[in-house]
């Protein structure tokens, strides 16, 4: 036990990797910058490796630090649980930081959140909106929801369901082009997403195309969403980024015929770490909100008189 590092060091080590400085660890710590940079050399030093390079003016872990802070943050977490009245805000409060993509925050969790914080008035939420794919495990997060295939490193990942995608436009654009079949497209302005095909959806319609040329490519879901709420063309997009557009009439589904993504969205958080009891009930809540949000997409919640 004597070979141990200090609880200071180990808590140096964690608040630099989470806010990606020493002058913002030594804030947070009540420390000076060369305490910080003191600390992260002597555990260097111990375990002879590097543990953070610098990018511009931040201080970037490496593969090996995000490793080991897999096992401090355990265990730090261990003796926040033995204490528990660290970790809470000024007020009292619990804090609880949620990191996720900017265009699932703005169109699906942010307009929902406010179930959450009714029933959890003891926890202070945080959203991080970033689209970083995969060094949010070592910035301070909590939890993270993400899309892909939910094998990031150094995380447990909780399937949260899929995604579906179809076509749409404004009512203006689809009555003035009089789009009432697939092949219509034709005569489209296509609006792209940077990562998601046209190609399988056009199987599915029974298209013999290829994926169309020209139109307008944008790298970001709200983007997409905005540039044809905008009348502009006709894009594939996901149902999640639509659903509140469709509601308010800015945009129409075409046709009948959509097609499921082999990707998902995922609850994440950092492999070996115990999950807080804000965490717990953030997991239970959003796992019943999105099903609820996909039922309703899929017409299983609707009454039919």
């Amino acid at each position: 036990m004597q070979n141990l590092p200090s609880i200071q060091t180990l808590r140096a080590l964690d608040s630099a990797a989470t806010h990606g400085s020493y002058s913002a660890a030594a804030d947070e710590l009540g420390l000076t910058h060369g305490a910080i940079s003191h600390r992260i050399r002597e555990l260097e030093e111990r375990l002879g490796l590097t543990l953070f390079r610098r990018v511009g003016r931040g201080m970037v872990p490496t593969r090996e630090a995000v490793t080991l802070l897999a096992h401090v943050r355990q265990a730090l977490a261990i003796l926040e649980r033995a204490f528990p009245n660290q970790g809470r805000t000024d007020g009292g409060q619990k804090k609880l930081v949620i990191s996720i993509h900017p265009a699932l925050a703005t169109r699906w969790l942010l307009p929902r959140l406010g179930g959450f914080t009714r029933e959890t008035p003891d926890i202070a939420v945080d959203i991080r909106s970033t689209a970083d794919l995969e060094e949010f495990l070592v910035r301070g997060i909590d939890l993270a929801i993400r899309y892909g295939a939910g094998d990031w490193p150094n995380a447990v990942s909780q399937r949260l369901g899929g995604e579906i995608f179809y076509p749409v436009c404004t009512p203006d654009y689809r009555d003035r082009l009089g789009l009432t079949v697939p092949e219509d497209l034709n005569r489209c302005t296509i609006l792209h997403h940077g990562w998601q095909s046209w190609s399988p959806w056009l199987r599915a319609a029974g298209l013999r195309l290829q994926e169309p040329a020209g139109g307008i490519t944008l790298s970001d879901s709200s983007m997409l969403v905005e540039v044809a709420s905008s009348g502009q063309g006709v894009a594939l997009a996901g149902s999640l980024m639509v659903q509140e557009e469709i509601k308010r009439g800015r945009l129409v589904r075409l046709f009948d015929i959509e097609v499921e993504d082999i990707y998902g969205y995922y609850l994440v958080w950092q492999a070996g770490t115990a999950l807080s009891a804000g965490a717990l009930a953030f997991r239970s809540w959003v796992t019943g909100c999105f099903m609820e949000t996909m039922a309703e997409i899929r017409g299983e919640g609707r009454v039919i008189a």
